[in-house]
C-alpha cells in the first residue's frame, strides 16, 4: 500500500472541485450541490459553511469580491461561476 502525504490528497480534491465546477459554468449550482461537493456530506438547515467558502473562493479570484463578476449569487437559487461579465 502506497500512502500519499497529505497535502497531496488535499490538492487532488481541490483539483477535482474545479473540474466540476468548469464543467457546470453558467449554470446555477445549488448550495446543496456545492455542499455536497465541498464536503460529501449533505446540507444542514442552517448551515452556512457553504457561503464562507464562495467568500473565500471571491476573495481569491475576483478584481472586487464585494461587486463579483465571476461568482454571482442568484438569490434563493444557489450560485452561478461565469466567465467575467462585461
Amino acid at each position: 500500500m502506497i500512502l500519499l502525504p497529505l497535502p497531496v490528497l488535499h490538492v487532488e480534491r481541490e483539483r477535482k472541485k474545479r473540474r466540476e465546477l468548469l464543467h457546470r459554468l453558467r449554470r446555477v449550482l445549488s448550495r446543496e450541490f456545492l455542499m455536497d461537493l465541498v464536503k460529501g456530506e449533505a446540507l444542514e438547515a442552517f448551515d452556512r459553511s457553504i457561503d464562507v467558502h464562495v467568500s473565500r473562493l471571491r476573495a481569491a479570484i475576483e478584481d472586487d469580491p464585494r461587486r463579483p463578476r465571476r461568482i454571482i449569487t442568484v438569490r434563493g437559487s444557489g450560485y452561478v461561476f461565469a466567465k467575467a461579465q462585461d
